[in-house]
C-alpha cells in the first residue's frame, strides 16, 4: 500500500472527525498541503436549490388498517375541514355467536377503543358519533378500497353518543344500539358459516355527525379487544331459573375501510388530483397532508455541479471532479399557518405527522409501487439500507424533525447524471408512513422562504446542508 494512499485515508479520517464541531460559515480547509501532491479540501454549503413540487395523489388505500377512523376537524379557512368515517363486516368470534335458541335480547352495543393520544383536534368539544346498518356488501380481499369509498347505509341510526375526550374514563367508548338490529341477527339464526353471516348482516358504519365548529378526529384502535358489538341475553335454564349470556362479534378481519373526506382551504384549493405544482405558486410553502394524497416531491439540481470542474481548468475530457459526499442533511421545519398572533408553529393539538418517509417519483409524476402487483410504495431506506435513518421522525417538546440522511442517494445519482447512465427516479417524495390512518398535516416553508425563528432569529426555510471532499482540484475553491 502506498504512503500516498495512506495520507488520503488519514486525510478522510480528519474530515470525519472535524464534522463533530459546529461550523455556520462556509469555509474551505486545506489537508496535508505540505505532506502530499494534491491537495483535499473539505467544503461546507447549504444554500443548494432544492425544487419543491406539491402534489396531490389518489387512490390512498384504507383497507384493513388497525384503526377505526370517526371524527370531525376544523382548521380554518387556509387549511381546509377533514372528517372520517369507517365501514366494516362483522365476524363471528365462536360458534356460540350463531346460537340464539331460546334466548331473549336485553341489550346490544358497539364499542371501540379510543386512543387517546392520536387525538387531532380541539379535545375540550364535543363529538357526536353515529352508527348505521350497511346495506351494500363490504367485498373481500380481492377489492381495494380507498379513502374516497363508501359503501350504502340505511337511513336510521342505530345508536348514537355524544362526548369529548375527557368523558372517557377508560380507552373504551359504548354506544348503546337499538335493539331492532340485534332482532335482526337473532332472527336469521340459520348462519351457515362466516360468509353466509355477512351475506345477511352486511356490518355497520361509524361515522360522525357535523357541527359547525372545529372538533377532533380520533382513531380507534382493533389491536384492543375492547372494540366490539356485545349482545346481553338471557334465557331459562332447566331449572327453571334466569340466566344471562354475553355474545361478541368483532370487526371484519379482511373486510373494513376508512373514508377520508377533505374540503381544502384556501392554500391547497388550487391543488387538484394529478396536479404537480412548484411552491413558488403555493406561497411558498409546501404540504404533507396524511389521508388526503397531498405529498411534496423534491429534486436537488444543483448538487451535479459539485462534481463538475469549472470550464478552462482542465484539458480533453476530465471534467469529473473527485468529489465524496460525506454528509447531506436535510432539514425540514414544519410551520403553523400564519394570522394576526404571528403562530409560525403548529398548534400542539393539532401536530404535524409523527414519522416521514421518503418514496420516489417516476418521470411521469408516479409515485414508484414495488412490483406492478404489489402496491406498497419503495421507499429510500430500502434502496440505501447501508447510509443511515432515512425516516424522520418529529419531536413535539422542540417541533422540529431530524435531519434526513441523503448523502449515498445524492452521490449515486450526481455520478449516474455525469455519465448519462439511466435513473432509477425522477426525485424523492416526502411520504406520511400513516397515510391510510390519520389525518395530521404537515407544512413547512421552502428553499425560498424568508421565514425567520421568532426566538433565534435562524432561518426556518427548507435546507440540503452538505460536508464534501474535493480532492485534486487546485482551481477549486468552496463557493
Amino acid at each position: 500500500m502506498s504512503n500516498k494512499f495512506l495520507l488520503r485515508a488519514f486525510s478522510l479520517l480528519l474530515i470525519t472527525f472535524s464534522f463533530s464541531c459546529t461550523r455556520t460559515d462556509l469555509q474551505t480547509i486545506i489537508i496535508g498541503g505540505d505532506l502530499i501532491d494534491d491537495q483535499t479540501k473539505m467544503c461546507y454549503v447549504d444554500t443548494l436549490e432544492i425544487e419543491i413540487l406539491n402534489m396531490h395523489i389518489d387512490s390512498i388505500a384504507t383497507k384493513n388498517s388497525n384503526y377505526l377512523l370517526a371524527g370531525y376537524v376544523d382548521e380554518g379557512t387556509q387549511i381546509g375541514k377533514t372528517s372520517t368515517s369507517s365501514y366494516t363486516q362483522l365476524s363471528i368470534g365462536s360458534e356460540e355467536g350463531l346460537n340464539f335458541e331460546d334466548r331473549t335480547l336485553d341489550s346490544i352495543s358497539f364499542s371501540i377503543a379510543l386512543e387517546k393520544e392520536s387525538i387531532y383536534g380541539d379535545t375540550s368539544k364535543y363529538i357526536t358519533l353515529e352508527v348505521y346498518e350497511i346495506t351494500e356488501d363490504i367485498i373481500g380481499d380481492s377489492t381495494l378500497y380507498f379513502a374516497e369509498d363508501t359503501v350504502k347505509t340505511d337511513a336510521v341510526v342505530l345508536g348514537s353518543r355524544t362526548f369529548k375526550p375527557s368523558d372517557v374514563t377508560s380507552d373504551t367508548v359504548k354506544i348503546q344500539l337499538d335493539n331492532k338490529f340485534g332482532q335482526k341477527i337473532i332472527e336469521n339464526a340459520e348462519y351457515a358459516d362466516q360468509e353466509d353471516f355477512a351475506s345477511k348482516i352486511k356490518g355497520l358504519a361509524l361515522k360522525v355527525k357535523r357541527g359547525n365548529e372545529s372538533a377532533w378526529c380520533g382513531k380507534y384502535s382493533l389491536e384492543n379487544f375492547g372494540t366490539v358489538v356485545t349482545m346481553n341475553m338471557h334465557y331459562l335454564t332447566d331449572d327453571s331459573d334466569q340466566d344471562t349470556v354475553r355474545t361478541q362479534y368483532y370487526l371484519g378481519f379482511s373486510q373494513r375501510f376508512n373514508n377520508i373526506t377533505y374540503e381544502p382551504g384556501t392554500l391547497t384549493s388550487g391543488i387538484n388530483v394529478g396536479d404537480v405544482i412548484d411552491s413558488e405558486q403555493t406561497n411558498n410553502k409546501g404540504f404533507v397532508f396524511e389521508g388526503t394524497g397531498l405529498v411534496a416531491s423534491l429534486k436537488f439540481p444543483e448538487v451535479r455541479n459539485l462534481f463538475v470542474k469549472a470550464p478552462g481548468t482542465f484539458s480533453g475530457d476530465d471534467s469529473l471532479r473527485e468529489v465524496h459526499i460525506n454528509k447531506a442533511d436535510l432539514i425540514i421545519t414544519p410551520i403553523g399557518v400564519e394570522d394576526a398572533e404571528g403562530k409560525i408553529f403548529p398548534a400542539d393539538n393539532t401536530p404535524p405527522p409523527a414519522l416521514l418517509n421518503f418514496g420516489f417519483k417516476d418521470e411521469n409524476g408516479e409515485i414508484i409501487r414495488l412490483s406492478e402487483t404489489n402496491r406498497n410504495y419503495r421507499y429510500l431506506q430500502s434502496q440505501y439500507p447501508s447510509s443511515g435513518d432515512h425516516s424522520i421522525s418529529y419531536s413535539g417538546n422542540t417541533q422540529t424533525y431530524t435531519s434526513a440522511k441523503l448523502a449515498t442517494y445524492l452521490q449515486e445519482r450526481s455520478i449516474n447524471q455525469y455519465y448519462g447512465l439511466p435513473l432509477q427516479d425522477d426525485g424523492l417524495v416526502i411520504l406520511p408512513s400513516q397515510q391510510n390512518q390519520n389525518v395530521r398535516k404537515l407544512i413547512f416553508a421552502d428553499d425560498k422562504s424568508q421565514m425567520l425563528h421568532p426566538l433565534n432569529g435562524q432561518t426556518m426555510r427548507m435546507r440540503l446542508v452538505v460536508y464534501y471532499a474535493v480532492f485534486n482540484d487546485p482551481f477549486f475553491d468552496c463557493k
